[in-house]
C-alpha cells in the first residue's frame, strides 16, 4: 500500500483548471492537440514511475501480507468444509435414532390406548354384571354413577362386544330416573322424608339433582298456573281439586282465562271465583309449600347447603316463592277485565286467604306488600264510593246519616283489617269522608249576636246550633264505639290507622267547642257584670247589715248560673265537653269574684261577715257547674281561704306566707289590706284613676306577680309622697305592715 498521498486538489480548482485547459486546447489544431496530449501522458507516466521508485519498499511489504492472507483464507475454507461434513454425519446419526424412538413411542401409545380400552371395557362389564345382580335402587344409582363416564366414552362406543351392556346400562338409567321421579313426587305427597332423601341421593348419583329440582318447581308452578286459569274461568271448585302430579303439558279441555265465563249471574260467578281462589291459596298452595319445606329438610339431610341456605340463589324455598309471586303478579296483570274488577272489589277476601296462608305456614312464606298494590286502587275507590254514597245529597246530616255512615265504615274497616297497608288506606278514606261530614255540619253553624244571647230562652239559631253539636257528638261517639268494637282486630294489625282515626275527631271537638265558646263568652260577660255589682251592694259599710243570707248580687248570680246552664249548656249531649266548660267557667267565676272581693272598700265588720257568707253561697252556686269543687284544685281552695281572709285583721293577714308555694297570692293579701286602711291610703286603681271594671280587666291581662306588685307599689309610693308633702306625722297604722309584707313578697319572686 502506498503511504504517500498525492496533492489534494479542490474539486472547484480542478474544474476551473479543466475549463482553462479546454479553452486553451480549443484554439489548437488537431495535430497540436495530439502532441499536447502525448506530452501530458508522458509526464503522467514519469510521475507514476517516480512514485513507484519512491514507495517500492512499502509496496513489497503489502504484497507479502496479501499472500499470507490468501493462504489463511484457503485454510479456513478447508476447516469449514470439514465441520460441515461432520455436522451432516451427526445429523444422520441423530435422525436415525429419533425415528426409532418415535416409532417405539407410537407403538407404546397404541398399546396403552388398547390396554385402557380393555380396562374400561372390563370395568364396564364388571359394573354391568353388578348392576344386573342388585335389586337395591340406591345401590344401582351408585353403580350408574361409576358407569357414567364409561358410557359417555366415545372410544367405547365403537367396541362391538360391549354394545349390549351399554344399551342395558342406558335403558336401566332411564328407567331408574323415571321411577325415582315418581318416588320423589309420591314421597313429597305422603310426607315420607326417607323416600324423598333416597330419591335425591339417586339424582345426585346421576348428576341430575339440579335438573330434577328445576323440573319439580316447574311442575308446581305449572299446576298452580293451570289452577289459576280454571279459577279465572269461573269453573267449580271440583275442577281444581286434582292431584298436583297431573301432566301439565296436556292441553286442558276447559276454556282459558281469556273467554267470558258462561254463568247465569255475576253473583254466581263471584261466589265460585272466591271459593276457588280461596281453595287455591289456602289449601293447594299450602300443600305445595309444605312439600317444599319437606324438600328443603331432605336437602339439608344430604348436606346440599346451596339449595337450603337463605343467602344462596339456589335456595329451593326462595326460588319457589319468587316464582309463585311472579305467577300471581302476571296473572293479576293479564286477567280479563271482569276478573280484575272482581279482584279489586274483593281484595279483602284475597288478603284474608293470603294472610291465612302465611299464618298457616308460621310466617315462613310471606307475600310481598307490592304484590297486591295494583288491586288496592280499585278496592279503595269502591270503599270511598260506598262511604260517600251515605253523604251524597245530604245538606244537613242527622243521626240517621251518621248511623248509615258508621255502618258502612264498620263493614269496610272490618274487611280491611286483615292487612295493615289496606287498613291505612281505608282509614284515610274514612277520615276524608268524616271531614266532609263535619264540613257540612260546620256550614250550618250560626254565628252572631242572636246565637250568643243567654238572657232569654234559646232562640231558633241556638237550638239549631245545639242540634248540630249533638250530631257532631253522636258522630264522635259512634266512631269511638266503632273503634272499640274493632279493638281486637286493630291490635293484631300493625299501623297507626286507629290513632289517625281518633285524631281526626279533633275536628268535631273543635266545632262543638266553637258552638259552646260563643255561649260561654256571653255567660262569662254576664257573670262579670253581676259580680261587679257587688260594689253597689248597699249596707256593706254599716254595722246594721244582716249577716245571714246571701247578698242581692249573689242571689242574681245563683239564678243566672242555674238558668243559663240548664237552658243553654245542659242541652248539649257531649257531657265531657260541657263538664270541661263548666270547670273553666267555675274557675273564671272564682277569679272574678276574688278580684272584686279583695278591692271592696270601705267595709264594716258586718259587711265582711256578709261577704264571708257570700263565699259560701258562691260554692253552692258553682255546684251547678261542677258538682265536686275539689276537682277545680287551687281555685276551689283559694275560694274557701278567702272566706276566712275577708274577716281577718291586718295583723292576721300579714302572717300569710309568700312565695310560689303559697295558696293565696301576695297581691290578694295586699289588696285586702287596702280595705282596712283609711281613705288617705287609696287603692291602686283609685290612685291611677281607674274604674273597678278597668282594674279587673288589667288583672286579667297581667298574670305575672311582679307586675301586680309594681301596681301596688305605685299606690304605696304615692301615699308616702302625699304624707311627706302634707307633713303628716303619723302614717296609717296599716301602712307599715303593708310595706313590710310587700318587701317580703317582692323578695320571694324568683
Amino acid at each position: 500500500m502506498v503511504t504517500g498521498d498525492p496533492p489534494v486538489t479542490s474539486p472547484k480548482t480542478a474544474a476551473s483548471d479543466d475549463d482553462d485547459y479546454t479553452a486553451a486546447m480549443s484554439h489548437l489544431t488537431i495535430g497540436q492537440q495530439i502532441q499536447e496530449l502525448s506530452k501530458q501522458l508522458q509526464n503522467t507516466k514519469e510521475e507514476l514511475h517516480q512514485q513507484v521508485r519512491d514507495k517500492h519498499g512499502a509496496l513489497l511489504q503489502q504484497a507479502t501480507h496479501a499472500g499470507r492472507f490468501d493462504a489463511a483464507l484457503n485454510t479456513l475454507a478447508e476447516d469449514v468444509q470439514r465441520v460441515r461434513e461432520t455436522g451432516h454425519r451427526l445429523k444422520s446419526q441423530v435422525d436415525t435414532q429419533y425415528q426409532q424412538v418415535e416409532n417405539q413411542t407410537q407403538v407404546l401409545g397404541r398399546l396403552h390406548d388398547v390396554s385402557h380400552l380393555l380396562r374400561s371395557a372390563g370395568t364396564l362389564l364388571t359394573l354391568t354384571a353388578k348392576l344386573k345382580g342388585t335389586k337395591d335402587v340406591l345401590r344401582q344409582a351408585e353403580l350408574h354413577f361409576e358407569l357414567g363416564q364409561l358410557i359417555e366414552d366415545k372410544d367405547l362406543k365403537d367396541i362391538e362386544f360391549i354394545q349390549q351392556e351399554r344399551a342395558y346400562v342406558i335403558s336401566s338409567g332411564q328407567r331408574i330416573r323415571n321411577l325415582t321421579q315418581m318416588q320423589l313426587v309420591t314421597g313429597l305427597q305422603e310426607r315420607n322424608q326417607n323416600q324423598v332423601v333416597n330419591a335425591l341421593k339417586i339424582f345426585m348419583n346421576f348428576n341430575t339433582l339440579e335438573k330434577s329440582l328445576d323440573n319439580l318447581l316447574t311442575t308446581f308452578i305449572a299446576d298452580m298456573e293451570q289452577s289459576l286459569k280454571e279459577c279465572f274461568a269461573g269453573n267449580d271448585i271440583s275442577v281444581l281439586n286434582k292431584s298436583p302430579t297431573h301432566n301439565v303439558s296436556k292441553p286442558a279441555a276447559s276454556r282459558g282465562p281469556g273467554k267470558t265465563p258462561q254463568l247465569t249471574t255475576t253473583q254466581n260467578f263471584r261466589a265460585k271465583f272466591w271459593k276457588s281462589l280461596h281453595w287455591l291459596l289456602y289449601d293447594e298452595l299450602y300443600e305445595t309449600c309444605t312439600q317444599i319445606k319437606l324438600l328443603k329438610t331432605a336437602l339439608e339431610q344430604i348436606n346440599q347447603f346451596g339449595y337450603t341456605s337463605e343467602s344462596s340463589d339456589q335456595c329451593i324455598p326462595q326460588r319457589f316463592w319468587q316464582q309463585v309471586q311472579q305467577l300471581l303478579r302476571k296473572s293479576f296483570d293479564e286477567c280479563p277485565q271482569h276478573v280484575t274488577q272482581t279482584l279489586q272489589e274483593g281484595l279483602s277476601k284475597l288478603l284474608t286467604s293470603a294472610r291465612g296462608l302465611e299464618q298457616r305456614l308460621n310466617g315462613e312464606f310471606q307475600f310481598d306488600n307490592e304484590l297486591f298494590a295494583p288491586l288496592e286502587v280499585g278496592y279503595v275507590s269502591k270503599c270511598a264510593a260506598n262511604l260517600k254514597a251515605c253523604l251524597a245529597g245530604v245538606d244537613l246530616p242527622g243521626n240517621e246519616t251518621v248511623d248509615n255512615f258508621i255502618r258502612v265504615a264498620l263493614t269496610e274497616l272490618s274487611a280491611a283489617l286483615i292487612d295493615s297497608r289496606l287498613t291505612n288506606s281505608i282509614a284515610n278514606v274514612f277520615i276524608a269522608c268524616g271531614k266532609e261530614l263535619c264540613t257540612k255540619l260546620e256550614a250550618q253553624i250560626k254565628l252572631g249576636a242572636d246565637s250568643k244571647q243567654v238572657v232569654d230562652l234559646p232562640n231558633l239559631q241556638q237550638q239549631q246550633n245545639t242540634q248540630l253539636a249533638n250530631v257532631l257528638y253522636y258522630y264522635k261517639d259512634s266512631v269511638r264505639r266503632m273503634l272499640s268494637d274493632l279493638q281486637v282486630q286493630f291490635e293484631k294489625t300493625p299501623g297507626n290507622a286507629r290513632e289517625n282515626i281518633s285524631r281526626s275527631l279533633e275536628q268535631a271537638d273543635l266545632l262543638i267547642g266553637t258552638i259552646l265558646q260563643q255561649i260561654m263568652e256571653s255567660i262569662i260577660t254576664t257573670i262579670s257584670i253581676i259580680i261587679l255589682s257587688m260594689h253597689r251592694e248597699p249596707g256593706l259599710n254599716t254595722e246594721r247589715l244582716s249577716t245571714t243570707g246571701p247578698s242581692m248580687y249573689m242571689k242574681e248570680l245563683q239564678e243566672f248560673i242555674n238558668r243559663s246552664w240548664s237552658h243553654h249548656i245542659a242541652l248539649f249531649d257531649d257531657k265531657q265537653m260541657t263538664t270541661k266548660c263548666g270547670h273553666e267557667l267555675a274557675k273564671r267565676c272564682i277569679e272574678l269574684f276574688l278580684h272584686n272581693l279583695c278591692i271592696l272598700r270601705p267595709l264594716s265588720s258586718a259587711g265582711r261577715q256578709r261577704l264571708k257568707q257570700d263565699c259560701q253561697h258562691m260554692e253552692q252556686a258553682l255546684k251547678a257547674l261542677c258538682l265536686n269543687l275539689a276537682e277545680l284544685g287551687k281555685p276551689s281552695r283559694l275560694l274557701r281561704a278567702m272566706s276566712l281572709l275577708i274577716v281577718q285583721t291586718p295583723q292576721e293577714l300579714v302572717k300569710q306566707t309568700v312565695g310560689e308555694d303559697c295558696l293565696v297570692p301576695s297581691y290578694i293579701v295586699l289588696l285586702l289590706l287596702f280595705g282596712h286602711a283609711g281613705a288617705d291610703l287609696q287603692s291602686p286603681h283609685t290612685t291611677a284613676n281607674w274604674s273597678n271594671e278597668r282594674l279587673i280587666e288589667w288583672l286579667d291581662g297581667h298574670t305575672a306577680e311582679r307586675e301586680k306588685l309594681e301596681l301596688i307599689s305605685g299606690a304605696l309610693q304615692r301615699y308616702r309622697d302625699n304624707a311627706r308633702r302634707k307633713n303628716i306625722q303619723q302614717y296609717d297604722e296599716v301602712y307599715p305592715m303593708m310595706v313590710e309584707y310587700f318587701e317580703q313578697a317582692l323578695k320571694a319572686i324568683p
